[in-house]
């Protein structure tokens, strides 16, 4: 009896570690075809969010939020920044990629790139009726939330989901205080922003 219950354990040993040496050869084979995808997701994503994005270069990433910042430039010259963001949803971060065309600093594309809000309510943030309300917002002010947007500043809220509605207007208001902190109009006067 006992002899048969040690046989079995062996057994079992043995089909464990063939699984487990199974799993772990396909990950190591499937990781790198995995994180080009991801690469070229993100790539797609920096012409979607500044379609006139050029060669781009990180800049330093201080702020509340704030988990990148790419620089853009063409012929030399700086015409616009790729913030990604992660705000704190109802659900978990929402992890957010803009574009803000330089120098007049109005919003040239929103993207959500991850995102675990509720289905059907809060995950209404990746739809265009929600989205394209940023673009060409200009950022010299915060942007708001409101039930019935009026103002150029205000963003209409999700029906039944202002948390996750104020997570992504707080998220883009990070990147516009980053922004105007860095390379806002008065840094490009003074040669800095370029």
């Amino acid at each position: 009896m006992s002899k048969d219950i040690l046989r079995l354990a062996a057994i079992l040993l043995v089909i464990c570690g063939i699984a487990a040496a199974c799993v772990g050869t396909a990950h190591d084979q499937t990781a790198p075809l995995i994180e080009a995808r991801k690469a070229d997701a993100v790539r797609e994503g920096y012409k979607q969010v500044l379609p006139d994005a050029g060669q781009l270069t990180d800049e330093p990433a201080a702020g509340k939020h704030i988990v990148a910042v790419k620089r853009s430039e063409t012929d030399g010259q700086t015409n616009g920044y790729i913030y990604t963001v992660n705000p704190d949803g109802y659900s978990g971060k929402v992890v957010i990629m803009l574009g803000i065309e330089y120098p007049s600093a109005r919003i040239s594309g929103v993207k959500i790139l991850q995102q675990n809000e509720t289905p059907g309510l809060g995950a209404k943030c990746t739809e265009p009726a929600f989205i394209d309300q940023f673009l060409g917002k200009e950022l010299s002010h915060d942007l708001t939330v409101s039930k019935n947007a009026s103002q150029p500043q205000e963003i209409q809220a999700i029906t039944a989901s202002t948390i996750t509605s104020k997570a992504v207007v707080k998220g883009i208001n990070s990147a516009r205080k980053h922004y105007q902190e860095h390379f806002g109009v008065s840094k490009a006067a003074a040669g800095k922003g370029v």
